[in-house]
């Protein structure tokens, strides 16, 4: 890498360029790229400062990029100049076949993002969306260049984790929630702005029918007093959304028309059927903000602010917006609420632009959100909409964030978008925090699809079916009998062949991979945007950190073996979109091995050795390796 210019800019445009703003200091095998420079003019708030690099000698690159405000996706290429706008890392292999990271951050004031210019240079641009500063004094990026891409994506973060001393932790070293543990459910998709107590009882009655194990349930948007669209009508889905991002919030408590006996009776009677309650709420009161005829708007005006656009919301200085959060979340936890699901938070520049900058406003209102979650929930917390580094680099307890937009069911098109867009994002996202990958239906015709993609993220896993939709045979495959998950050991990502190359565009296969109790768990699926048949191998060597010389491949649909060396590989062909398949990768022992119960699809976490000896965790079918032949036992 070579830092061929830096800059600053000024208010009115023009360019200050030198290249002593610019220091690189190695720490633990991470270079970390420092801009420290001043002018006696303003510095621009939309694009303060620039670091140009050349020479990085790329063959081809996938871009994590915030594609719109809430939510990032992947992009894929080979010429530097086409690496988009608001990129968050940048993951690349050179001539020489080394991989390499570029990863900017967000610092005290600045937000850093990667763009490629047309002089085929990459650029490094620095901004505050605040006016006054006359000085950039930041942490721009860090970048390493190596053999192993996902040692090069989580030392990276680590080392720049360090270095900003802010609090934000890498995902490790967050407590996962006993409570995502368990299989939950989410009322958005099932009742959407109409939700209600009759409903949500309904709901749990159904389970309870069929003998679904829902542990959880999230009170999603607008269960909360909303009085703008009282009666009003709607019939398309446009429609709905146009009523809902025009609501405010009136009051802290449920829609009285709605929950004519109040959250706390609700949830009382959701506890009944053994179904903890989070609830749903977004930072800025509502989706138009905070109703100033409303009780809200009486009791705390103080602790809000006037948005450019007439719109009042909690205000970004942490000491107000803690007490706003207290506030609000003193009532849900006195109703019995346990967690938190909090949503737009990827906002900054729509409401808090001008006001502070981008690290300071993001860094106080993610503190005063955090420090109030985990003194009224213990940090059970979703993060959603919030995939905007500035999002990304300032949350210090919170587990999980969402690493996808919103379920769309019954659409095989966006269904392809999503599990690339989970995949990728996870890989930069996943470093930071548990991925969510949002919830979905098992009566959509892809619910089979939906459910094994899930069982490899290393998340939670939650449904939104509606009333008398539910099907408990979808959801078998993913839990023990209480409902509680069988997760993976880490969080699934793209397999290295695929990691740089665009999935819906040629005719590969696309593979996700994790691990399971020492054992390899691998998918691959037809991501194909025109639905064409596509091809590839599996391997035991696809699966990273798997350990062992000799392995068992079993395809969980077939429910068939082969015996593979480390480098070995199977060809396979995937025909359409509903074309998909599950291998577990077990390391064998002089040709022995189990395999797991095989209605499982994580079959590795359904049994156990206690002093050398097999224990199955549950009743069934359970398969083996024994002689490099496979058999099966029922326990």
């Amino acid at each position: 890498m070579n830092i061929c210019k830096s800059y600053i800019i000024s208010k009115n445009g023009e360019e200050f360029s030198t290249s002593k703003y610019c220091r690189i200091e190695e720490v633990d095998g991470v270079n970390a790229v420092y801009f420290e420079g001043e002018i006696d003019e303003d510095i621009d708030r939309e694009l303060g400062a620039v670091i140009e690099i050349d020479d990085l000698n790329i063959s081809k690159w996938m871009a994590d990029w915030r594609k719109i405000e809430f939510w990032c996706v992947p992009a894929f290429g080979t010429e530097v100049s086409d690496i988009p706008n608001q990129t968050q890392c940048l993951l690349y292999q050179n001539k020489s076949e080394k991989y390499g990271v570029i990863l900017p951050v967000v610092s005290e004031n600045y937000k850093c993002v990667l763009e490629g210019n047309p002089k085929g240079k990459l650029e490094s641009r620095l901004y505050t969306w605040m006016d006054g500063f006359k000085e950039v004094k930041a942490l721009a990026f860090v970048f390493a260049e190596g053999d192993n891409p996902y040692a090069l994506i989580e030392n990276c973060v680590s080392v720049a984790v360090k270095l900003l001393g802010n609090n934000c932790k890498i995902r490790k070293d967050r407590e996962y929630p006993e409570i995502f543990k368990y299989l939950g459910w989410c009322s958005w998709d099932a009742f959407q702005i109409r939700v209600s107590e009759e409903d949500l009882i309904s709901k749990c009655e159904e389970f309870k029918k069929k003998e679904i194990p829902v542990k959880w349930a999230i009170l999603d948007d607008m269960w909360a007093e909303v009085r703008d669209f009282y009666d009003a009508p709607y019939e398309t889905r446009e429609e709905m959304f146009k009523l809902m991002h025009s609501s405010k919030l009136y009051s802290f408590k449920a829609d009285p028309r709605r929950f004519p006996n109040g959250l706390k009776t609700c949830i009382h009677k959701m506890n009944e059927y053994g179904i903890s309650v989070g609830m749903w709420h977004p930072t800025t009161g509502c989706w138009s903000g905070i109703d100033e005829n409303g009780d809200i708007f009486k009791e705390y005006k103080d602790l809000l602010i006037k948005t450019e656009n007439g719109m009042y919301i909690p205000s970004y200085e942490e000491e107000k917006a803690y007490k706003y959060y207290v506030a609000f979340h003193d009532y849900l936890k006195d109703c019995g609420t346990e967690f938190v699901k909090i949503d737009n938070q990827s906002m900054t520049r729509r409401f808090y632009q001008k006001l502070d900058s981008v690290g300071s406003v993001s860094r106080q209102f993610h503190n005063a959100m955090e420090k109030s979650v985990k003194e009224h929930f213990e940090s059970r917390m979703i993060n959603c909409m919030g995939m905007a580094s500035e999002d990304m680099w300032n949350r210090s307890l919170s587990p999980i964030s969402r690493c996808s937009d919103d379920f769309k069911p019954e659409n095989r098109e966006w269904f392809v978008k999503h599990i690339a867009q989970c995949a990728y994002n996870t890989l930069v996202q996943g470093q930071f925090y548990y991925p969510d990958w949002d919830m979905w239906w098992t009566d959509d015709s892809q619910a089979m699809k939906n459910s094994l993609l899930r069982a490899i993220s290393g998340g939670p896993i939650y449904v939104s079916d509606t009333s008398d939709r539910s099907r408990k045979e979808i959801l078998e495959p993913l839990t023990f009998e209480d409902g509680k998950i069988l997760m993976c050991d880490s969080i699934g990502v793209p397999t290295r062949d695929c990691l740089l190359e665009e999935p819906t565009c040629n005719r590969k296969i696309f593979k996700l991979q994790n691990m399971a109790n020492g054992c390899g768990i691998l998918e691959a699926f037809n991501l194909n945007k025109d639905n064409l048949s596509v091809s590839g191998t599996v391997s035991p060597s696809d699966i990273e950190g798997l350990d062992g010389e000799e392995f068992a491949v079993y395809d969980y649909f077939s429910k068939t073996i082969q015996i593979l060396k480390l480098e070995d590989k199977i060809e396979i062909t995937l025909n359409d979109y509903d074309d998909c398949k599950l291998y577990i990768i077990v390391p064998l022992k002089n040709g022995n091995a189990v395999i797991g119960k095989t209605d499982k699809f994580i079959s590795p976490k359904t049994y156990e050795f206690l002093d050398g000896e097999f224990k199955p965790l549950e009743k069934g079918e359970y398969a083996f390796v024994e002689n490099n032949k496979l058999i099966f036992r029922e326990y």
